[in-house]
């Protein structure tokens, strides 16, 4: 027996313990002690990804009438995404179905993907035109396939506190993030405080006005792309901002959130998951003091608003005994308005799937932003939500980002973000051509 098809035995015997001492844990029994009805094993990370999904598989059994059972199986993020990749090297056991963050999918399309392609059973169905693909499907898909479908709509708005833009006299009518910086120049100079921070030790302040321009971290191929004329132009807007003052760089822990509280910072930009989740949970005494708008747009007149952070995507795994069965199921709960509404009732997240916007739940006002229509601005800017790229090099290249690119620039004023970047992309390619070689 060579070492490889050792290895490969004893990955597929610690998925099948494994996958056997936590099923055995909940208290569920093996299949065939469970009468006529198969169960599938799903997996997660968090209750709160479940919930909704859940009641979606009481609304398919009302409406299908499966011969099947699921057991919902939570496990530490972790120990879940790891317990995934040792099924993909031994290529058996695991789940039939699991949730696969944004940031850990690049991990299982580094050779022979363990999930099954949704593409085709949603263009049967004639739903795939009927999802916002960018949140939906874009973050899961690699080389033409879909291997994952997600439900959290991550539409980036721009987030302010209305009650001091209003004291400060600062035009909300802002077209283009010049005009933003004007406004932000005038306020800093009338207040002492920030109309916007800039984020430098994570990637998402970039990423989201880079996204914005139809830029990003990759190429189409998988290949990085940091230092394209798009990436060049919001590292520098960054950099301009902390050079002329108006700006600061982003307060780390506590600190953040005081600022935000006191209006220090009186503005960020992201998704719901943190303009409405992030701010609602840290800093609940403002409530109704936020209102959102578009993102200014880079050129008058034109471009996207608006751009996409984050999410988790289902996946249906090839490995699973059941994947037919998972697949109709997962497909079933992210195409089902009805199922999609209850996870706005839980989590407050507006859906993927476009006509889940005929039910007025989704645009009606909410007090925690002044009574504002949130769900129909997102609306409104979803169309436009640029398509970015993903590759199996993400974690090497986003953190060579940060490392090279965007850290060093925004500490040190006098360096070329230019140049920053150019030797970012420089040091990702050399990592993606080290680790394929």
């Amino acid at each position: 027996m060579t070492r490889r098809s050792l290895l490969k035995g004893a990955l597929a015997a610690g998925a099948a313990v494994a996958g056997g001492s936590v099923l055995g844990s909940c208290g569920q029994a093996p299949n065939f002690n469970r009468g006529v009805k198969k169960t599938l094993n799903f997996w997660a990370f968090t209750d709160s990804r479940i919930a909704w999904q859940k009641k979606a598989f009481e609304l398919y059994k009302k409406e299908k009438n499966p011969d099947f059972e699921i057991n919902w199986l939570i496990l530490p993020f972790t120990q879940m995404h790891d317990q995934l990749l040792i099924t993909a090297q031994a290529g058996s056991g695991g789940p039939d179905m699991a949730d696969v963050e944004i940031s850990q999918f690049p991990r299982y399309i580094k050779g022979d993907v363990l999930f099954v392609d949704l593409a085709a059973k949603l263009k049967q169905m004639g739903e795939w035109d009927n999802l916002y693909h960018p949140s939906a499907t874009d973050p899961w898909t690699w080389r033409g396939r879909t291997y994952g479908i997600g439900n959290e709509l991550n539409a980036c708005l721009l987030s302010y506190r209305w009650d001091v833009w209003k004291k400060a006299k600062v035009d909300t009518n802002i077209s283009t993030w010049e005009h933003f910086a004007e406004e932000a120049k005038r306020f800093h100079r009338d207040t002492g405080s920030y109309l916007i921070d800039q984020a430098y030790l994570d990637w998402s302040q970039w990423w989201m006005q880079t996204l914005q321009q139809r830029g990003g971290f990759f190429h189409p191929n998988g290949q990085p792309a940091l230092d394209t004329p798009e990436g060049v132009r919001t590292l520098t807007w960054m950099q301009n901002a902390m050079k002329a003052g108006w700006s600061t760089l982003r307060p780390t822990g506590q600190s953040y959130n005081v600022a935000l509280s006191q209006g220090k910072i009186a503005s960020l930009i992201g998704p719901s998951w943190q303009f409405s989740g992030y701010v609602q949970q840290n800093i609940p005494e403002t409530k109704g003091k936020w209102h959102l708008m578009p993102f200014p747009r880079w050129e008058a007149d034109s471009g996207a608003r608006t751009a996409t952070w984050g999410g988790t995507g289902v996946t249906v795994l090839k490995t699973g005994k059941y994947a037919e069965e998972a697949r109709d199921f997962v497909l079933f709960a992210h195409t089902s308005a009805r199922a999609l509404l209850d996870d706005f009732e839980i989590r407050q997240v507006w859906p993927t799937y476009k006509p889940a916007f005929a039910d007025k739940r989704l645009s009606q006002p909410l007090p925690f932003f002044d009574n504002q229509r949130v769900g129909a601005l997102i609306h409104q800017v979803s169309p436009e939500i640029p398509t970015a790229y993903m590759s199996p090099y993400w974690p090497e290249t986003t953190s060579t980002f940060v490392r090279v690119g965007l850290t060093p620039p925004m500490q040190n004023l006098r360096m070329s973000p230019r140049s920053a970047l150019t030797a970012a992309q420089r040091e990702s390619a050399d990592t993606i051509s080290f680790v394929t070689a």
